[in-house]
């Protein structure tokens, strides 16, 4: 199951990536993945308690937005270079 919750989160960076490109602030686009990832949990990870679904999607949410301001913070640095 470890490694849905990890597609899950791969899915909901691709998202708020694709919707930064497209022009949405970055606070919005982070804000959003939450939702994404709470139906995400719905659809996807299906547990067997709702609850589970909500709070593996919020994580999920969670993990995909540190993984992208991590990734763009060591963009940024690199550039610097």
């Amino acid at each position: 199951m470890t490694s849905k919750l990890a597609i899950l989160a791969a899915i909901i960076y691709a998202i708020v990536e694709t919707l930064e490109k497209f022009g949405l602030s970055r606070k919005y686009a982070h804000l959003l993945a939450i939702p994404l990832g709470i139906a995400g949990g719905f659809v996807f990870l299906r547990y067997s308690s709702p609850i589970d679904n909500v709070i593996y999607g919020i994580f999920a949410g969670i993990t995909a937005v540190g993984t992208c301001d991590t990734l763009c913070n060591v963009c940024r640095k690199e550039k610097e270079k």
